[in-house]
């Protein structure tokens, strides 16, 4: 049974091919979603107008599913609401950990984000999940979707853009990145302007998030290129 298990196990390293299937795999989950929100779409609107759906705000999809399944559908589509919540959060924390011992390993993190708390958790994984919470109390649901949509749009944009540096390596058509810049920024132009410009909170606190960003990431980056200068100096005298 060893054998065999190791001789399945070899035949699955074998056949696993990233350049291919990697693709096939990004298509597919872009494709299912796709189809998903277009029907929920579909189904929300072929239900309620636009008005009823502006007033129900976050809890369209309940309101939608009362007139067909009465309060139970109601009630059925706020609990799977919940859970849905509750898995895109823990799906945003769980990689957290690693991903901050990685960006610290490449010196984009200082070396804290890294440190174990306790032995067991990162100091990475609690200031994201500080970060959750002080919005979740802080903003309202409508708010929270604002800023998370806009920051979506723009980390889309930008890794498209930074794309484009190592285009060679990963054999990326210009053109398909051209026409996902064009895509990913139309569509936060369009946000901007359309819904974003109507929550003066929204705006200064993604407006806040980005200067953060960007002062904590040039702070570190001139704070460790300056013990780098130093570290070089010292080993040469």
């Amino acid at each position: 049974m060893k054998n065999l298990d190791e001789a399945a196990f070899d035949e699955v390293d074998v056949r696993v091919v990233p350049e291919r299937q990697l693709p096939r795999a990004m298509y597919l989950a872009l494709g299912i979603a796709t189809v998903i929100y277009i029907a929920i779409a579909l189904g929300v609107f072929g239900t309620l107008t636009v008005e009823e759906v502006v007033s129900s705000g976050g809890t369209a999809l309940a309101v939608a599913a009362e007139p067909t399944l009465g309060q139970a559908g109601y009630w059925l589509m706020s609990v799977t609401a919940l859970f849905a919540t509750a898995g895109a959060t823990n799906a945003g924390l769980y990689p957290a950990a690693g991903l901050s011992e990685r960006l610290v390993d490449n010196g984009l993190f200082p070396p804290l984000m890294a440190r174990k708390v306790g032995g067991r958790v990162t100091a990475g994984l609690l200031f994201e999940a500080a970060v959750c919470l002080v919005l979740a109390i802080a903003f309202k649901l409508e708010a929270i979707a604002s800023i998370g949509s806009a920051v979506a749009l723009l980390i889309f944009v930008l890794i498209t853009i930074a794309h484009f540096r190592v285009r060679k390596e990963t054999g990326a058509n210009p053109a398909i990145l051209v026409l996902a810049v064009a895509a990913a920024g139309g569509v936060l132009v369009t946000f901007i302007v359309t819904t974003l410009i109507h929550e003066p909170a929204s705006i200064v606190t993604l407006l806040a998030i980005l200067a953060i960003s960007a002062g904590l990431d040039f702070g570190w980056h001139g704070r460790r290129g300056g013990r780098t200068g130093n570290s070089t100096t010292a080993n040469g005298g």
